[in-house]
C-alpha cells in the first residue's frame, strides 16, 4: 500500500500533461495537496479514461435552464456549456450536494446569467432611499414588510426593506430575490473543476444573497472564470478546504447599487484553517472590498492584480491566518493594497510593487510553482489568454491541462435521499452514479410518519413519506444509472412479511417490482428476505440502466435510498508520451530551461 501511494504521489507530480500553451495551465497549489506537508491529490474533476460527457446548449425564449444543468452535472462526469445559442438563464442557485469527480467548461462564450436583475429604475429607488448613509455596523432591529422581524447593520436592514417594496410593486408579494447565485458547492462535494465560463449577476446589493460561487467543498480548482455583478459575493469560500482559484476576472457594471465585495474566505470563528490559493486573479472595475478577505485561513496570494481604483480595501489578512503574499501588483489609485487586524497573525509580503510589512513567522507553501515578477503582472494577465474565460471554444484544449486518470476502486460512498415535509414529485439528482425521478402525475404522496419513534438510516430520518396504493398500480420511482452499485430502497408500515423483488426485461431496461408475499419469484430475480417496518429491499443495478420501483401493498411506505456506489479511486495516471520535451512544474513546455526544476522524459531534472 504504502509504494502504490508514492507512486501515485510521484504520478500527480509529474503527469502534467501534453503541451500547455500561453496560460492553460494544469490544477496546482493548495487545490493539489492532501495535507500541509504537500502530499499530492490528484485533482483531476471528471477527467477519466472513460468519462462520460454532456454538451448542453440554452433552451432560450425565457426558459431557465439550472435543473438541465444539475442533472447533466448529476449524470456525467463533464458538462460542456456550449453558449453558441445564447445565455443559460439561472433561475436559482444551483446547490451541488454529493457532488464528486466533475468538470465543468464552457465553450463558445457560454454565460450563465441569474434570471433576477436589477434594473436602471430599480437603482434609481434604491439611490432614493439615501441607504449610502446607514451605517453598516451599528445594529437596528426591525420589522419588514413581510412581517418578519430581523436584527443586522442599519443599512442592511432598509436596503432589504426597499427590495421587498419593489418586489411588491412587480409581483404583489413582499419578497427578496436573494437565491439569486450560480452555484453553491456544498461541503459533501469534492473533486470539482469550472473552467472557462461567464457568470453574470444580478447587481449587488447588501440583502445576504446568493454568490456567484459558494464554496463549501474539497479540493475545488476554480480557473479562467469572468465573474461579473454578483448579489453578494463573487467566490466565496466558506468551510471549504484546500482550493486553487486562478486566472479569474472579477469586476462590476452600472447594474450593481452597493456591497461589490468579491471573495470572502474563512469566518470558520477559529474552529478550522482553510488552505487557500489566489493566483492570477484580477479584481477590475467596481471592486470595492475583499480582494479577498481572509479569517482562519492558509493563503497563497501570487501574481495577482488589482486594477480598481477607488475602492475601499484591498487584501485582507486577519485573525488566525498564515498568508504569503508575493508578487501582487496594484494599480495606481488602488487603496490599501494589503492590509489586516486580528490575533494570529502571520504574513510574509514579498516582491510586491506596494510597501508591506511581513507580520510574524515566515509563511512558506510545501508545493511547486512558478511565480513572474510582479511588473510582467498587468500584460501578463491581460493579454493573450489572461484572466477570465479567455481559452476559446476548443473542449479538447480546454480539458488538455487536466490530467486523465483511469477510473479504479477505492471503496464505498453512502448517500441516503429522502425529502423534508413537501410534496415529493419531481426529479432527485444530487446523487453521483443515479438520477431518481418521482412520477409527477402521482398525486397520493402522503407527509408524515405513524410510527411512535424516528426511524434513522446514518443519521437521516426516513419517516417522513409514503404512498397508499395497491399491488398492481403502484408509484412508480423511475432510477436511472451512470454506474453501477447496490441499491437499497427503505420501506415503511407496521406490516412485517415477506416481499420478493421482480427483475423483468422490459422496454426502458429492468424492471423492479415488489410484489406481494409468496409471489413467485421470476427471470432469477433475487427475493427480499424478511422485510419488516423499515428494513431494505436490497438489489444489485448495472450502470447505463433504466429501472422502476413500484410502491406496492396498504400502508408501504417509501422512506428513502441508500446507493453504494464504485467510488471514484486512481489507480493511474495516462500520460500522454513527452520523450525528449522539457516541462516545468506546472506542466508548460520550455524550449530553453533557466535555473530550477524540470521534468525531462518524466523524470525530475535540476538545472543549474
Amino acid at each position: 500500500m504504502t509504494m502504490k501511494k508514492t507512486l501515485l504521489t510521484l504520478l500527480c507530480t509529474i503527469a502534467l500533461l501534453p503541451v500547455l500553451a500561453d496560460n492553460n495551465v494544469a490544477p496546482w497549489g493548495w487545490a493539489t495537496c492532501a495535507d500541509e506537508s504537500g502530499t499530492a491529490y490528484c485533482l483531476n474533476g471528471g477527467n477519466f479514461s472513460d468519462a462520460t460527457t454532456a454538451t448542453l446548449t440554452a433552451l432560450g425564449e425565457g426558459q431557465t435552464d439550472d435543473a438541465r444543468i444539475k442533472q447533466a452535472i448529476a449524470m456525467n462526469d463533464i458538462v460542456i456549456l456550449d453558449g453558441s445559442k445564447g445565455d443559460f438563464i439561472i433561475e436559482e442557485v444551483m446547490k451541488l450536494s454529493s457532488t464528486k469527480n466533475k468538470t465543468i467548461i464552457g465553450i463558445n462564450n457560454a454565460r450563465l446569467c441569474t434570471k433576477f436583475f436589477l434594473t436602471a429604475e430599480d437603482n434609481a429607488y434604491l439611490k432614493s432611499q439615501n441607504l449610502d448613509g446607514l451605517s453598516s455596523t451599528d445594529q437596528y432591529t426591525g420589522t419588514l414588510p413581510d412581517g418578519t422581524t430581523l436584527t443586522c447593520d442599519r443599512r442592511a436592514f432598509f436596503t432589504k426593506k426597499a427590495m421587498m417594496e419593489l418586489q411588491f410593486q412587480k409581483t404583489g408579494v413582499y419578497s427578496l430575490p436573494n437565491k439569486s447565485g450560480v452555484f453553491h458547492i456544498e461541503t459533501s462535494s469534492e473533486n470539482i473543476i469550472i473552467r472557462n465560463l461567464s457568470l453574470i449577476g444580478p447587481g449587488a446589493v447588501d440583502i445576504d444573497g446568493s454568490d456567484l460561487i459558494t464554496n463549501q467543498g474539497k479540493h475545488v480548482w476554480v480557473d479562467h472564470c469572468t465573474l461579473v455583478d454578483s448579489q453578494d459575493g463573487a467566490l466565496d469560500s466558506k468551510v471549504c478546504d484546500w482550493a486553487t482559484y486562478t486566472y479569474n476576472h472579477f469586476y462590476y457594471t452600472s447594474r450593481s447599487y452597493s456591497h461589490a465585495y468579491t471573495c470572502g474566505c474563512g469566518w470558520a470563528n477559529g474552529t478550522m484553517i482553510l488552505h487557500l490559493t489566489f493566483a492570477c486573479n484580477v479584481w477590475g472595475e467596481g471592486c470595492m472590498r475583499r480582494l479577498p478577505q481572509c479569517g482562519d485561513c492558509y493563503v497563497h496570494l501570487v501574481n495577482n492584480y488589482h486594477n480598481c481604483p477607488g475602492n475601499s480595501v484591498g487584501m485582507s489578512i486577519n485573525d488566525n491566518c498564515r498568508a504569503l503574499v508575493e508578487g501582487n501588483y496594484a494599480a495606481e489609485g488602488v487603496k490599501s493594497p494589503l492590509t489586516g487586524s486580528g490575533a494570529g497573525r502571520n504574513v510574509t509580503a514579498r516582491n510586491n510593487n506596494f510597501t508591506a510589512v511581513s507580520v510574524g513567522s515566515e509563511v512558506t507553501v510545501p508545493y511547486q510553482y512558478t511565480k513572474i515578477p510582479y511588473t510582467e503582472v498587468p500584460a501578463t494577465l491581460t493579454g493573450y489568454e489572461g484572466a477570465g474565460a479567455t481559452l476559446g471554444n476548443d473542449a479538447t484544449y480546454i480539458l488538455s491541462t487536466i490530467p486523465t486518470v483511469e477510473r479504479g476502486e477505492s471503496g464505498e460512498t453512502v448517500y441516503v435521499m429522502v425529502k423534508e415535509d413537501v410534496h415529493i414529485g419531481g426529479s432527485i439528482t444530487e446523487v453521483t452514479g443515479i438520477t431518481v425521478t418521482f412520477d409527477p402525475s402521482i398525486t397520493d404522496w402522503r407527509s408524515g410518519g405513524t410510527s411512535s419513534s424516528a426511524q434513522t438510516v446514518d443519521g437521516v430520518d426516513l419517516s417522513g413519506f409514503y404512498t397508499q396504493s395497491n399491488d398492481n398500480n403502484g408509484a412508480p420511482i423511475i432510477i436511472e444509472t451512470t454506474r453501477a452499485g447496490t441499491l437499497t430502497i427503505f420501506l415503511g408500515g407496521g406490516v412485517a412479511t415477506t416481499k420478493s423483488v421482480n427483475m423483468t426485461e422490459g422496454e426502458n431496461g429492468l424492471t423492479a417490482k415488489v410484489l406481494s408475499s409468496g409471489a413467485l419469484v421470476e427471470n432469477g430475480a433475487k427475493p427480499a428476505t424478511e422485510i419488516s417496518a423499515w428494513d431494505g429491499l436490497v438489489y444489485s443495478l448495472q450502470a447505463n440502466k433504466t429501472y422502476k420501483f413500484f410502491v406496492g401493498g396498504t400502508k408501504w411506505r417509501f422512506a428513502g435510498f441508500r446507493y453504494l456506489s464504485t467510488t471514484t479511486g486512481i489507480n493511474s495516471l495516462t500520460v500522454n508520451s513527452k520523450e525528449g520535451k522539457v516541462y516545468n512544474l506546472q506542466g508548460q513546455q520550455v524550449s530553453v530551461p533557466q535555473k530550477g526544476i524540470y521534468i525531462v522524459n518524466g523524470r525530475k531534472t535540476f538545472t543549474k
